[in-house]
């Protein structure tokens, strides 16, 4: 780099680096052209200079994420040097440089949360907030980093970030931040537990999603660390408490499967059945599947109807629908039929299988229920259809079922399948 250039960064004068695109317009193109170097922005960065940090970020931002031959970008020097109110200006100019590696894979967050820097920690959680779940080379996060330097109000702001998340896919980003294994697949609990702090082992056993028996790389839960280590508390409260949220010994655990005897085992009928719902559902784009809910809504809406209003209305003596019962029979069935293809088919659709789903499951048969107390209260013979009713919630998604799937079982099977392998023997 240009000694004028150096100095101009040094002392963050704009006038003089000016002068000297004036002379060379492509100075900074062939600093940019090299893969790892010293920019005049790493150098302003460790003079603080903010304003000739901003010009330089205007002219050329690529600068922001370059990396120089000791594996440090301008933010990290920035870090090192003290400099907070030149992160502060930087990461509002440009948030994702909050996730730019560097040595060892340590990020700017990475680095503020070894320092211990909670304005900064908490600054980089709300403008880039993806950023919790960065790995370094050896596999640790921000809450690895923050248990091994003992930090641990950062830790306090991290675990209570999490907890408090409300983006996309919130739940499983909480978990596996929590429960990230590093290269010895020890997680932030199993550290805390080699580490011997009580604080931060009872602060982690309070986040709900933490996972207390798992078994790290030296084939130890947390429980056996605090146990084989004799590092438990003189009154044994942190054993109790450790008891109390479900924490075990490795030795007391079932032995975990593997994944691949999951895939060994022969495929039975309802594993066929739960795979082709799931793959109806992916196949279905987001437009078909928007257009069918409208569809299976407007279903359960009409259907639920008839429950309540019957055609040629109810006496209003008894309660009970006017017209004849031949009719009413008929009238239930196919209203039935059609409001439990409705619901099933609604469930078959929702794209996500998880809360929302367990939620929808409950609702449903809320409303089944509801439907069958209906069309009871209405019928000539109330606790007859009551019954006929549930007796028909139980076996019609059982007929569809079989009737679907197996025959996609017998059209795609290719073999004779071997007696003791067949989905008949299994169901």
């Amino acid at each position: 780099m240009d000694r004028r250039l150096q100095q101009a960064a040094e002392s963050g004068s704009i006038s003089d680096f000016y002068a000297l695109i004036d002379e060379n317009p492509y100075i900074l193109e062939n600093i940019d052209a090299i893969p790892f170097v010293n920019t005049p922005l790493h150098i302003a960065a460790s003079s603080g200079k903010i304003a000739f940090a901003v010009e330089m970020l205007n002219l050329k931002p690529s600068f922001a994420k370059k990396i120089n031959t000791n594996g440090h970008s301008p933010l990290h020097l920035a870090v090192e040097n003290d400099h907070q109110e030149f992160v502060t200006w930087l990461l509002r100019l440009d948030p994702t440089l909050a996730g730019v590696k560097g040595r060892e894979g340590i990020t700017l967050f990475h680095l503020l949360v070894l320092r211990g820097n909670v304005d900064l920690v908490v600054q980089c959680l709300l403008t880039s907030p993806e950023c919790i779940q960065d790995v370094s080379v050896n596999g640790q996060n921000a809450l690895h980093l923050a248990v091994m330097n003992e930090r641990f109000e950062v830790l306090q702001v991290l675990t209570g970030w999490i907890q408090r998340m409300s983006q996309k896919n919130a739940r499983s980003i909480e978990y596996s931040v929590l429960n990230k294994m590093d290269l010895t697949r020890n997680t932030p609990l199993h550290l805390a537990a080699y580490k011997n702090d009580h604080q931060m082992v009872r602060l982690l056993l309070e986040c709900r999603m933490v996972q207390r028996n798992e078994i790290n790389g030296e084939g130890l839960t947390f429980l056996d660390i605090l146990r084989t280590e004799g590092q438990l508390d003189e009154g044994g409260e942190l054993e109790q408490a450790a008891l109390k949220t479900g924490c075990k010994e490795a030795a007391s655990l079932p032995k975990p499967t593997k994944t691949y005897d999951f895939f060994k085992s022969p495929i039975t009928f309802w594993a066929y059945c739960s795979t082709h719902t799931r793959r109806i559902s992916s196949d279905t784009s987001d437009e078909a599947r928007g257009v069918f809910l409208i569809i299976c809504t407007l279903l359960i809406t009409a259907t639920y109807q008839t429950s309540l209003q019957p055609p040629g209305g109810v006496n209003q003596s008894e309660g009970h629908a006017v017209m004849k019962q031949t009719f009413f029979i008929v009238l239930w069935v196919s209203n039935t039929i059609g409001f439990c293809c409705a619901i099933f088919y609604t469930y078959s659709l929702l794209p996500a299988r998880g809360l929302l789903t367990l939620w929808f499951f409950y609702i449903g048969a809320s409303l089944c229920v509801s439907y069958a107390l209906g069309m009871a209260v209405i019928s000539p013979q109330p606790l007859v259809f009551l019954t006929a009713c549930f007796a028909l919630y139980l076996l019609f998604p059982l007929y569809v079922l079989m009737e679907v799937f197996l025959r996609q079982w017998r059209r795609h099977q290719t073999v004779t399948p071997d007696r003791n392998l067949s989905w008949f023997w299994k169901v």
